[in-house]
Order: C-alpha cells, then sequence, then structure tokens
C-alpha cells in the first residue's frame, strides 16, 4: 500500500494509472459511437497516431496542475484540478490533431472521453489521496523550536489532518529531546533553532533513518540552486546571484505584452459591466494605491473598488481581515472571483508589472516588514506580479515570513518554464475560498499547545 499511495507513488504509479484510464475511456468512447461514425477505420486510425502525445500531455500538465502530489482531500476541490487538467488535455489533444493533419479524430470521441476522464479521474485521485492522508494521519509528531514551534503547531492542530497528531513541543536543549524523537514518526525543526545544534539533530534523524522536516532560514534558501564547482581539490558551492538575467527579462517582458493584451481582449465585456456597475451604485469604479515593485520603485497600482469609499480613512493602512466590514457586498463577489484583479493588466502593459512576480505590497507595510524580515527587500530584485508562487503556493492569510519565502525561491528558481507553470497554476486557485480570505481570528489552541509542550 506505501507503495501506490506514498510519494514516489504519486509522482510515479498514480500518473501511469491515470493515463491507462484516459486511454481506456477513449476506446470505450469509439466502442460506443462505433455505429455513428462515418469513418470509423480513418477515426480511429486518427487517435493511434497521436496516441503516444495524448500520454506525454497529460504528464506534463498532470505535473503543472499538482496531480501528482496529495493536496486536495474533498471530492470538490479534486473535481476542480482534474477538470482543470482533462480541459488542457482535451485543447492539447485538439492541437496535436491539427499539428498532425489528423482531422478525422472525431469531437463526439473528444468530448465524451473527456466527460468520462473526468468523472472517473476525480474519484480515482480522492480516493488515493484519502488513503495518503489516512496513512499520514496515524504518523506522530515532535516538533523541536522555540516560539516558532507554538506557530507550527497551531497550524498543524488547525489542519485536523496530516501530521497534526502531535505528541510533544519541545525545545531542543530539553534532556529527553532524543527520547521523543526516537518515540515519534515525524519530527519537525522549526527555523528559529540554533544552526549547530540543528546540524546535531539532522545528523541524529539521518542515523536513525527518522523523517524529519525542517524550517528553512531565509538566507539557505538562496543556497538552493547553488552548484559545486571544484577550486584544486576543494568543493565549494557557487552561489548564483539573485535576479533575472537580462535575456531572461527580454523573453518575460514579451511573455507579459502578449498574455495581458489577450486578456484586455478576454476580460473586455466582464471589465465594461463591472465598471458600470460600480459607478451606477455611487462612488469611483476604481481603487488606486500606491504599491512597491522592483528597485523599490513606486507606482499606483488600479483595482477595482471592494470597499466603501475611503475605507482607511479613520484606521490607516490595515490588513484584510476574514470578516471584514469595510467590504461591500458586490465587492465580495468580485474578490472571490479574482475579477478585482483585472485591472492590474494596466499596469502589466505599462511596465510596471509582471504577470508573475511577487505581489506588490504598500510603503507603509514594506518599510515595517523590512525592520522584521531583513531579507525582506530582496523580493523587489524583480517586478511585482499578479500572481505568484506565493499566491498559488500559500494563501491571502498565509504570513508574511512564508511568502516571503515563496518569493524567494521563485526568484531563486525563475525560469521561463517556472513562470508558465505558475500562470496555469493560477487557474486552479481562482475560485478556492481559502486563496481569497483575509486575516483570520485564530481559534485557541493554547490550552492544547500548552499540554504538548515540554519545556
Amino acid at each position: 500500500m506505501d507503495i501506490l499511495f506514498g510519494r514516489k507513488g504519486f509522482r510515479i504509479l498514480i500518473p501511469l494509472i491515470d493515463i491507462a484510464f484516459i486511454y481506456l475511456s477513449i476506446l470505450l468512447s469509439y466502442y460506443l459511437f462505433k455505429d455513428t461514425l462515418n469513418d470509423f477505420t480513418g477515426n480511429y486510425y486518427a487517435f493511434l497516431s497521436i496516441w503516444p502525445y495524448i500520454g506525454i500531455c497529460y504528464l506534463i500538465l498532470s505535473h503543472i496542475f499538482e496531480l501528482d502530489k496529495p493536496k486536495d482531500f474533498s471530492l470538490i476541490g479534486v473535481g476542480y484540478t482534474v477538470s482543470l487538467t482533462i480541459l488542457s488535455l482535451l485543447g492539447a489533444t485538439m492541437a496535436i490533431s491539427f499539428l498532425a493533419r489528423e482531422f478525422a479524430y472525431p469531437r463526439s470521441i473528444l468530448l465524451f472521453s473527456s466527460g468520462l476522464q473526468i468523472i472517473v479521474i476525480s474519484l480515482w485521485h480522492w480516493f488515493t489521496n484519502k488513503m495518503y492522508r489516512r496513512a499520514n494521519e496515524k504518523k506522530t509528531v515532535v516538533i523541536i523550536g522555540y516560539q516558532k514551534s507554538k506557530d507550527l503547531a497551531y497550524k498543524l492542530l488547525e489542519s485536523n489532518g496530516m501530521w497534526s497528531r502531535i505528541l510533544h513541543i519541545c525545545e531542543p536543549a530539553n534532556p529527553k529531546v532524543y527520547e521523543y524523537i526516537n518515540e515519534c514518526d515525524v519530527t519537525f525543526l522549526t527555523e528559529d533553532v540554533d544552526e549547530n545544534i540543528k546540524q546535531n539533530l539532522v545528523r541524529y534523524c539521518v542515523n536513525e533513518n527518522k523523517i524529519m522536516l525542517y524550517e528553512p532560514k531565509n538566507p539557505e534558501i538562496l543556497l538552493f540552486n547553488a552548484r559545486f564547482i571544484q577550486i584544486d581539490d576543494t568543493p565549494v558551492l557557487d552561489v548564483k546571484e539573485l535576479g533575472i538575467q537580462p535575456g531572461s527579462e527580454i523573453i518575460k517582458r514579451i511573455m507579459d505584452i502578449v498574455l495581458g493584451s489577450l486578456a484586455v481582449v478576454v476580460f473586455a465585456i466582464p471589465f465594461t459591466f463591472v465598471y458600470l456597475t460600480l459607478k451606477i451604485t455611487g462612488g469611483t469604479a476604481f481603487y488606486v494605491q500606491e504599491r512597491i515593485t522592483r528597485g523599490g520603485k513606486i507606482f499606483k497600482i488600479y483595482k477595482f473598488r471592494t470597499m466603501v469609499e475611503n475605507a482607511e480613512a479613520k484606521s490607516g493602512p490595515v490588513l484584510a481581515q476574514d470578516v471584514d466590514k469595510r467590504i461591500t457586498k458586490l465587492g465580495h463577489i468580485l474578490r472571490a472571483t479574482r475579477i478585482d484583479e483585472v485591472p492590474q493588466v494596466f499596469n502589466i502593459l505599462k511596465g510596471d508589472m509582471s504577470i508573475v512576480g511577487p505581489r506588490p505590497e504598500r510603503p507603509f507595510f514594506v518599510e515595517q516588514f523590512c525592520k522584521e524580515l531583513p531579507e525582506y527587500n530582496l523580493r523587489h530584485r524583480v517586478k511585482a506580479g499578479l500572481t505568484g508562487m506565493a499566491q498559488v503556493q500559500g494563501r491571502y492569510n498565509t504570513t508574511v515570513g512564508d511568502k516571503l519565502k515563496y518569493d524567494l525561491l521563485y526568484i531563486n528558481g525563475y525560469s521561463l518554464v517556472l513562470d508558465i507553470k505558475l500562470v496555469m497554476q493560477t487557474l486552479n486557485i481562482l475560485l478556492r475560498k481559502s486563496s481569497t480570505q483575509g486575516l483570520k481570528d485564530e481559534k485557541n489552541f493554547g490550552e492544547e499547545i500548552k499540554k504538548l509542550s515540554r519545556g
């Protein structure tokens, strides 16, 4: 069971089973429609000519939409991701059949088999994800750290899923720390642990074949793409410059202009409708605010107004809350569908922003965050973006520190392929409530965390 429902199974075996379902659904569709096809032999040959490319495309798309990772555990969530993957595969199959000049591939087969694939693969992945979660829910956890350990414990307890069976929360100096590691299946190490102590704990877990997960410090992220080089007989790490190379900048800018221009055409009608609705209901249609982009440059960002007029006149700059009375009824709809972000296309075309990059923040908060996080200014090595790794992998209420880690990971590992992947993954979070929520009022896990703390 661990072979199929473990991490390796999700990366190798389950995608192969998915492909088997895809081919079987196509063959079943041909069988069901055999009497209605004008030229069954020619129609079937069209599929045989391109069948390997369909499988390759699915592997690429399933990786982009992260079906090879057990992330969703609800049928609706899984179905949403699978639907995006299969619809993308449908478009890719049509493009391949056109390029291969196989015009005899029937649309009826394409549409019917795609419907079958969405149903079958959604149920299959919902089952596999449930099995993965069931296996990991049983794993016991020890969290080692200082204040950060309490923060991590809260997240795991709130998730009420994998790795929420916490047995111990302790500091590294606890005399029983190694005893706790041996007792538990998984060891979490938070980023506030001293480097020397961390190395000792990592070495111990490796020697004892224990699972260890640790939060990286921001400077460690800068080493992730470093490469080994040899100086005489000494191996050293060559740490790459943080930023995007000039050649890649040009390609990125071309992609911004192409996708931005396409977005203007696609969203012209909904843009006009929202604009007129906001004007009719009273007040301004656009919300203009100063934000910071590459090099600390201040620019004015455009969004559809989702809050009451002069929402921060009395309070001053405040981050959005999960329950925020300043947001209008229409504003809730605009935020949930992300339509409020559409005017930023003009910021992209102007060159203030990019399609992909760290989300731009207000000068007031940038100054505050830079005092708390010394590496925060490093995110301004690239242009601010409409979407980014922090938005795709995190949530709106993900902490500033964790968002910064994602931003640094993006900048340090930048490639055009990564940009394309993040653009497509953005489709997977558009209608998900967790990605648009504001800062939450935390549930009180204080008593439970106190009981688990060992000092």
